[in-house]
């Protein structure tokens, strides 16, 4: 992953090419322009999203000044972030731009002056891939919204992989319940909650936007064709300002009537009282 990420950072900065070291500059570096990346903290943020590695990027601008090092800051933080990247041997990797808490400082040992970049990496909990037995609600739905989305669209369930497609949805299952809907029916609710992500938000958001029209629009969504078995929708929102990686933006209560077994359907269904007191 450190040689892609450098490679990545190179690309977009010709002038870094080879300049790029690990965790401290070099001993006695002159005024060229250099970088240094370091790996810093690695966070549990959720079953789906799985741990964040932190990696922090340092800019020396030398005698270029601090000016350049804004520039070649704003570049990366635009271009890598959200920026899918290969690794060979071990797959593809996104980064997503974080920010730094302290962006410049002097270095009081050399007297430089550097421009901090912190970006996150992704890294699925182990076995969160795994072929395990999906739900079949979720797998419905996933279906149906490949279908909706297109063949430029990457669409998964249950977890983030390490490194998605650069316009990808993610539905997970929140939660279920049933209530009785009278003597022998009964619903089985479930929730849902949709993560839409892509490079350019504008699309981001009219994908957010028509997802939920078109399931406004649905009465039902077929769970098995054959069978003549379907979900409805009952209730479906969006929320534009939420963190589309980490906590989706769309949520979506899905229902299903059944009918109870003859066995456990009430013997009596209904009781009439006449009063015989005057």
């Amino acid at each position: 992953m450190r040689a892609a990420v450098k490679q990545a950072i190179a690309s977009l900065i010709p002038e870094l090419k080879d300049r790029i070291y690990d965790v401290q500059p070099p001993a006695g570096g002159n005024d060229e322009p250099y970088g240094v990346i370091a790996f810093s903290e690695e966070i549990w943020k959720s079953s789906w999203a799985g741990y964040r590695q932190v990696i922090r990027l340092q800019l020396y601008p030398g005698n270029a000044g601090m000016d350049q090092a804004d520039v070649w800051a704003e570049k990366l933080s635009v271009d890598l972030h959200r920026k899918r990247v290969s690794n060979p041997g071990s797959g593809a990797f996104t980064l997503h731009f974080l920010g730094a808490r302290k962006a410049e400082r002097l270095e009081a040992s050399t007297g430089k002056a550097c421009r901090t970049l912190r970006f996150g990496v992704y890294i699925p909990e182990a076995g969160a891939d795994a072929s395990t037995a999906r739900d079949e609600w979720l797998m419905a739905l996933k279906a149906w919204t490949g279908k909706l989305v297109g063949v430029s669209w990457k669409v998964y369930d249950t977890a983030w992989p390490s490194g998605p497609g650069d316009s990808a949805v993610l539905w997970r299952l929140t939660g279920g319940e049933t209530k009785m809907a009278g003597a022998s029916l009964y619903e089985v609710r479930k929730q849902f909650r949709g993560h839409i992500t892509a490079l350019d938000p504008a699309i981001e958001q009219r994908a957010v936007l028509a997802l939920v029209e078109e399931l406004g629009m649905k009465v039902q969504l077929p769970l098995d064709s054959d069978r003549r078995r379907y979900m409805s929708v009952v209730d479906v929102s969006a929320d534009l300002e939420a963190d589309a990686f980490l906590d989706g933006q769309l949520r979506l209560t899905l229902v299903q009537r059944l009918m109870r077994p003859a066995e456990d359907a009430a013997l009596i269904r209904r009781v009439d009282v006449h009063s015989i007191l005057n």
